[in-house]
């Protein structure tokens, strides 16, 4: 199944070198700066920067180009780094190179991510490491009003956005359906696998999710989005085997519109129910975690390729086991640098 999904993968990624050939005379064209719409609740690695599917999140204008590269560097200390009743705090220092490209630089069907970053953080080897994250999407208008998009994904030891030691390889199928000018819908499902090292090797999985999304855009270049997310993580250790449902509400707002700034607010809901048994009260019963996590995402350009964002995150763990109760402040700061554009 990795080599499959390493295959489907590589076979876009050639897909985009060959038509970004094709089209190198093409004249760069000035459009507005698109937010990904997709983002995950902890801290963003300046999604900013890449193009969506022509449909703007923000009114601020930048050009375009089909391909950069791009450097990053964030710095973040979290209070409880190893999510546990220890609290311990750690700083983190990640480093990151990557590069985008899209085919067309006004509405781009084929495009791809790649990120490769150093992982040290103080107090704890745990999360030390090299991630490894390429990402390539395809999307075709099916219609006036729907849209297709399929997504691979291969993610090694993380992202820089996040502390996952794990390996996964995604491949996603989007279908999004244009209610009103400003109003999206969007249906989602994805078959995902995760693959740990060979000492967690029973966390081995097949975490298949679908669901929903609702997206509107409001006056002042604000935007409200709305989703679901059902998964089912089907383990080789029944003790990892569990369903989850995830509520997320996400709001986009300029502070500043002069300066170009963006604010990105995130508050979701994670209740979970596990497979495995535990003592409760002298009974045993399946165990129940609920998680509740806020991210909030400050974003401005410090020059025409440099950005800055300052971030928060609060992630809180409640569970019918004492022992996997938790919480923790995560604060970053995070310098992005994009140039070679073309």
């Amino acid at each position: 199944m990795k080599r499959i999904m390493f295959a489907l993968t590589l076979n876009l990624l050639l897909a985009c070198l060959s038509v970004a050939q094709a089209q190198s005379e093409r004249k760069d064209t000035d459009v507005k700066s698109e937010i990904e719409t997709t983002k995950k609740a902890k801290p963003s690695k300046s999604k900013s920067q890449k193009t969506e599917d022509n449909e703007t999140k923000s009114e601020t204008k930048s050009e375009t180009k089909r391909f950069w590269l791009y450097a990053q560097m964030s710095s973040v200390f979290e209070t409880n780094v190893t999510h546990d009743e220890q609290h311990l705090g750690s700083f983190g220092l990640v480093p990151a190179l990557g590069f985008h490209f899209q085919d067309d630089a006004e509405n781009p069907a084929v495009e791809a991510d790649y990120e490769v970053a150093l992982h040290r953080y103080s107090g704890t080897n745990e999360f030390n490491r090299t991630s490894h994250n390429l990402e390539v999407s395809y999307k075709r208008q099916l219609s006036r009003r729907w849209q297709a998009r399929t997504i691979g994904e291969m993610s090694l030891k993380g992202s820089s956005e996040d502390r996952d030691v794990n390996n996964q390889y995604i491949l996603e199928q989007q279908m999004r359906y244009r209610l009103a000018p400003a109003t999206r819908l969007a249906v989602f499902a994805a078959y995902r696998l995760k693959r740990y090292p060979l000492i967690d090797a029973g966390k081995n999985a097949i975490d298949s999710y679908v669901g929903g999304k609702f997206q509107q855009r409001l006056k002042g270049a604000r935007e409200l989005e709305l989703t679901y997310r059902y998964d089912k993580n089907r383990s080789q250790d029944a003790k990892d085997r569990y369903i989850r449902s995830t509520y997320s509400a996400e709001f986009l707002t300029p502070i500043f519109r002069e300066r170009q700034d963006l604010l990105t607010l995130e508050v979701s809901y994670a209740p979970r129910l596990y497979a495995r048994q535990i003592k409760v009260d002298g009974e045993r019963v399946a165990r129940r975690d609920r998680r509740w996590t806020f991210g909030a995402l400050y974003e401005r350009p410090l020059g025409q390729d440099l950005r800055l964002g300052m971030s928060y995150g609060y992630e809180n763990r409640n569970s019918n086991d004492p022992e996997k109760k938790f919480d923790s402040h995560l604060f970053g700061v995070t310098f992005n640098f994009k140039w070679w554009s073309r």
